[in-house]
């Protein structure tokens, strides 16, 4: 894995495709958690984070990368209603049955399924709620993103920060919802490579395979641009419900 620079986190936040604020109003009504205490798992550079500060009573950014908080901070702030923890899903390091509901999005992937579900019911309230968040890949786009490169190491990466489990085995024996709400984004270069190269899997330009990596989605750019922008459909996938856990 290559390591999270302050650089690579700065592109990460500035390039990677946003998320739906309408999404997250629905969310927040859905679970009922206007006034309520937030946990943002894997929260990153604040990228969802700060659709709910502001809108709820607290929010934990939870985020074991200390230049993704660092980024957050600089950009959210350092306010009474937010809470930047060096934690990660299976172990959060805040205080039990704390939280309304349970935020993540593009990270739930990366988490062990076992101990997060485990950490999971030490920190929700009775009755709390789960929103999962993705990228829906409307038109392919995402999919071809991460295979146009055939890297052994790259391939080796991307195996190595996925596990196999379904969504909905978050939630355990209850059914959660699924909503999509469409989205279309243009990129130039500068912005489809930043969104690349600041993905954790991707090399580090002294990795002796990063020239190959970078030639390999140049010439997808160049294959797909119109007037130097290309044009990406997606939809933002949101499941939540309120998880049901069976007693071990």
């Amino acid at each position: 894995m290559s390591s999270m620079t302050f650089e690579k986190a700065m592109q990460y936040d500035k390039y990677r495709l946003p998320y739906s604020a309408e999404a997250c109003t629905f969310v927040l009504r859905e679970a009922n958690a206007n006034q309520g205490i937030i946990a943002d798992i894997g929260a990153g550079t604040g990228l969802l984070t700060r659709h709910f500060v502001g809108n709820v009573q607290k929010v934990y950014a939870i985020e074991p990368e200390e230049e993704m908080r660092r980024v957050a901070c600089d950009i959210i702030g350092s306010r009474e209603d937010i809470e930047y923890i060096d934690g990660v899903a299976e172990d959060t390091k805040i205080p039990d049955q704390s939280v309304d509901l349970i935020v993540a999005a593009n990270a739930y992937h990366r988490f062990q399924p076992e101990s997060t579900i485990q950490e999971w019911k030490r920190i929700m309230k009775p009755g709390a709620s789960l929103a999962l968040f993705s990228y829906h890949d409307d038109t392919g786009f995402l999919r071809d993103t991460i295979h146009v490169c055939n890297i052994d190491h790259y391939k080796t990466r991307l195996s190595e920060t996925r596990h196999n489990k379904p969504v909905s085995y978050f939630y355990g024996t209850t059914i959660p919802s699924r909503y999509l709400y469409e989205q279309e984004h243009e990129e130039t270069w500068e912005e489809y490579w930043g969104a690349i190269v600041s993905g954790m899997e991707s090399p580090n330009e002294s990795e002796a395979w990063f020239p190959e990596f970078k030639e390999a989605h140049l010439r997808r750019f160049n294959g797909m641009e119109r007037n130097g922008v290309i044009r990406v459909s997606y939809s933002m996938e949101v499941w939540i419900g309120k998880p049901e856990y069976r007693e071990c």
